[in-house]
């Protein structure tokens, strides 16, 4: 029976159902880190440590563009803005922004999903300075990302395949690392309250014209919401050095690493079952960038990054002949490396370039006496390489913006994959621009989908899942630029996806194949506020309809055409205030709602079908200045998630956290 719900386990993991656990263990691990933190724009709440250039996005596409010549929706959320909201986690950043919709089985450190735009949760792309982070296959669990030495995320909603390759299916995540700039500083923080939380940070950074530098540790721990084995921690390490050798050359590294540690006694129903069971990951991303300007015009560039993950879960289960052992572990490592030329002129800017990117994931679950040898019962390996050329166009002539590209990328193990994206922008007048784009991306088979593996049957015959998008959106500003709003539609359509098809007598291996198709349609509102008087705020709200739009023959599931598809809110909305008044105190309120979602409950078999309410739940920080001028400022901090302490969920059976309570304090100090 055990080992038939290993199978089950992996099966499930191996699905990358949003209701598994990743797997991993508990070791120390720290990483030495250099890296480049890029410009960025918005509001903050309090004046940036580095130097930013406004109104610039980077991961749009393939040369840095002015955010009013982009032709489809970005979103910017700058660090200072996060620190100000005493937001830690890159999960917690998220919520809120158009389009996005998360789903956390519950506690501090579980499995956090994502779905943009109503695509599939490995259908949004995730970078790290550059370097691509999903798992092979497109998957990526945020719940470890923390947002500690960030300078910015850059959200871009919609299909990037041309710019980004596989698994931008929906859009693009990317955060980036604090650079730095001015006078050697350390800044320090700590804080703590319910749930056993306690968060502390310790940073050095500064720079000028030749040298930038940041340097960050921080550690974040948490005795978790249930009443047992549902200890959190998470420590990380960051940083980035930016050289200027001479006026021509920029030479850019940065590095995160992140060891976690999470103990869940939930299975993967949601049931309360277990005292020991607990996963580790340890994570290390690198990456570099020089850039060279050989004359006017000609811009060289090299890009290249790492990203490393191993993780591994470990299970004893009590019995009257003795305690056994179940330990899940597995590596994935990403290398890539991107040559790229750009010719700037009057008529515009185009950027040519290759890319060659290597992954490999190797697995193995492991079962035996708690005290003695463990024996393998299944392992498994996989190797792909991809090499990519692509080239982009960007223009601006009079009042349009117009963006133009396209990729051909070449995988090792299956077909090749075309992606292109062709927008305008344009100024209707003073205040009011109006754009549109048309794109396609592709996402990747996973490994399991290719090859045999213990439970089921390789099909070396899968095409990629793709999407193709039109949208078309209109800004406008109202009452003198007191007010902006904008408003997107978008249409995305889905084929090819990849379904499991269970297999018959006698072994009843199974096998995947393309068999389903999907929509999802929508609009994107957005209301932004000027500051006045110390005071502006945000709004937005996301209606969508994603569905089920065709079912192959061979589908065995329990999908029908028209269902929605699971655990993706209707409607989805935002609304936050923000003050900043005497001697730089601050304070935030941000309301976010989630309507009510379909999910499956799995406590039974065949599982139901079920609905996850709509739930409200506020948040609140302040930062309060209690020394001001002088070399060492200090302020105290006040952070209240769910403010209202709501009850709410998620994903179905997985309960949330309530009201938490976290005081502490923040202290800077100039080295001169």
């Amino acid at each position: 029976m055990k080992r038939l719900l290993a199978v089950g386990y992996w099966l499930l993991l191996r699905k990358q159902n949003p209701i598994s656990h990743t797997s991993m263990k508990k070791k120390c691990f720290c990483a030495l880190a250099l890296a480049l933190a890029l410009p960025a724009t918005l509001l903050t709440a309090q004046q940036p440590d580095t130097v930013v250039l406004a109104g610039v996005v980077i991961s749009a596409t393939k040369a840095p563009v002015a955010s009013s010549a982009l032709t489809q929706s970005v979103t910017v959320i700058t660090g200072e803005e996060l620190r100000a909201r005493g937001v830690t986690t890159v999960a917690e950043a998220l919520r809120g922004v158009p389009g996005v919709a998360l789903a956390s089985n519950g506690s501090f450190g579980s499995l956090t999903s994502l779905f943009l735009r109503g695509g599939e949760s490995r259908y949004t792309k995730f970078l790290i300075d550059g370097v691509p982070v999903n798992a092979v296959g497109g998957y990526f669990d945020l719940s470890h990302l923390t947002t500690d030495n960030l300078e910015r995320i850059e959200i871009v909603r919609g299909p990037a395949g041309a710019v980004h390759g596989a698994d931008a299916v929906s859009g693009v995540v990317q955060i980036f690392t604090r650079g730095g700039a001015g006078p050697a500083r350390v800044a320090a923080d700590i804080r703590g309250g319910t749930y056993g939380t306690l968060d502390a940070g310790l940073g050095l950074s500064g720079g000028g014209d030749a040298l930038g530098f940041s340097l960050h540790g921080a550690r974040h721990s948490t005795d978790g919401i249930l009443a047992f084995n549902n200890d959190y921690l998470n420590e990380n390490v960051s940083g980035s050095l930016k050289l200027r050798p001479d006026a021509a050359t920029t030479i850019s590294l940065a590095t995160r690493g992140t060891h976690a540690e999470f103990h869940y006694p939930t299975d993967f129903a949601g049931n309360v079952v277990d005292s020991n069971t607990y996963t580790d990951q340890r994570r290390l991303t690198v990456s570099l960038d020089a850039k060279r300007r050989i004359r006017t015009g000609i811009e060289f560039e090299i890009l290249g990054g790492v990203n490393h993950v191993r993780e591994f879960s470990d299970d004893v289960t009590p019995g009257a002949s003795g305690d056994t052992r179940d330990r899940y572990t597995s590596l994935n490592r990403r290398q890539r490396a991107e040559a790229r030329l750009a010719l700037a002129s009057g008529a515009g800017r185009l950027t040519t370039g290759v890319e060659y990117q290597r992954e490999r994931e190797r697995s193995a679950s492991a079962a035996g006496p708690a005290d003695g040898e463990l024996a393998d019962y299944s392992n498994f390996a996989g190797l792909r390489t991809t090499r990519a050329a692509y080239t982009e166009y960007l223009a601006t002539v009079r009042r349009v913006a117009l963006t133009l590209g396209g990729r051909l990328d070449d995988p090792s193990d299956f077909e090749r994959a075309g992606t292109y994206r062709a927008g305008a922008a344009v100024r209707l007048f003073e205040g009011s621009s109006l754009r549109g784009s048309l794109s396609t991306a592709y996402n990747a088979p996973a490994f399991y989908h290719l090859l045999d593996t213990d439970f089921t049957t390789g099909n070396p015959d899968l095409s990629p899942e793709r999407s193709r998008n039109a949208e078309i959106g209109l800004k406008q500003e109202l009452l003198a630029g007191l007010l902006s709003l904008s408003a997107t539609y978008f249409d995305q359509q889905f084929e090819d996806l990849i379904e499991y098809v269970p297999g018959g007598p006698p072994d009843y291996v199974g096998t995947y194949a393309n068999l389903r198709a999907a929509t999802s349609r929508g609009f994107e509102l957005e209301l932004t506020t000027a500051a006045r008087g110390g005071w502006w705020g945000s709004a937005s709200l996301t209606l969508l309809k994603a569905r089920v739009a065709a079912l192959q023959p061979g589908y065995q599931g329990g999908a029908r055409v028209g269902d929605e598809l699971l655990r993706r809110p209707r409607r989805t909305g935002s609304a936050g205030v923000n003050w900043t008044g005497w001697n730089g105190a601050s304070a935030t309120v941000v309301a976010r709602y989630v309507g009510k979602r379909p999910d499956f409950d799995f406590r039974s078999f065949p599982s139901a079908r079920v609905t996850v309410p709509a739930a409200t739940v506020v948040d609140l920080a302040a930062s309060l200045p209690v020394l001001r001028g002088g070399r060492t400022p200090v302020a105290l901090t006040l952070r209240v998630d769910n403010l209202f302490d709501k009850e709410y969920q998620e994903v179905f059976n997985f309960e949330t956290p309530g009201r938490r309570i976290l005081v502490g304090g923040r202290i800077e100090a100039w080295l001169r």
